[in-house]
């Protein structure tokens, strides 16, 4: 079963993202707004403090450090090529069976973040259908967005469930947000707009971090 199919089902979308890491796998850093030895400033994400609180009985948090950890749209299933990365950090939180993800990763150029996100659009246009019956198939449908210096917003259709992510890519770092909930073939701005705005804040965050954007 490929990857896509595994996002269904949220505790396995954390697995497959987290590699299973708890939280406290975050490292630090000697100077804030560096991104020193290949770790990203502690507290730099969104929902990292969120994710460091107390949890209700009903939800897991879940924050890794992994630089090889999956990007969580991934149409084909692929193992990511850590080469070319410097750091990375992702943060998913579960509800049941919904989930939203934060990934932010950081290249080690321009051009390695570049290679990544047509890396991206070339799984999607190579794994954008797959015609099977009951939980087998899925589908996924994609536009450029006005965000960053490049960004796609995407909807993954499967057999229980759909997931809205938003990509975007700012100097050598890309930063991603996903979730379950309501999204049509359309990919209407509105079904988006929470992702989106996450996305724009961390698209400006990005340029804080020395050399990300330079």
């Amino acid at each position: 079963m490929r990857r896509a199919l595994m996002l269904v089902a949220g505790v396995a979308a954390v697995i497959g993202l987290t590699g299973g890491e708890a939280m406290g796998a975050a490292g630090t850093v000697a100077r804030p707004g560096a991104v020193a030895g290949g770790v990203l400033p502690k507290g730099f994400l969104l929902y990292e403090a969120e994710a460091a609180g107390p949890s209700k009985p009903w939800e897991t948090w879940h924050v890794s450090d992994r630089v090889g950890q999956r990007l969580d749209v991934n149409p084909c299933g692929d193992d990511p090529a850590p080469k070319g990365r410097a750091a990375a950090r992702g943060i998913t939180h579960t509800v049941e069976n919904d989930y939203t993800t934060e990934q932010v990763i950081i290249y080690r150029d321009r051009s390695a973040a570049r290679k990544a996100m047509s890396s991206l659009r070339a799984d999607l246009e190579r794994c954008a259908t797959h015609k099977g019956t009951g939980h087998d198939g899925y589908s996924y449908k994609w536009k450029k967005t006005a965000i960053g210096d490049d960004a796609l917003r995407v909807g993954g259709f499967f057999f229980e469930s759909r997931v809205r992510y938003v990509v975007v890519r700012k100097g050598r770092a890309l930063a991603l947000y996903s979730g379950t909930g309501m999204v049509t073939s359309r990919l209407l701005p509105s079904h988006f707009r929470p992702l989106v705005k996450d996305a724009r804040t961390m698209a400006g965050k990005l340029c804080r971090l020395r050399h990300v954007c330079d």
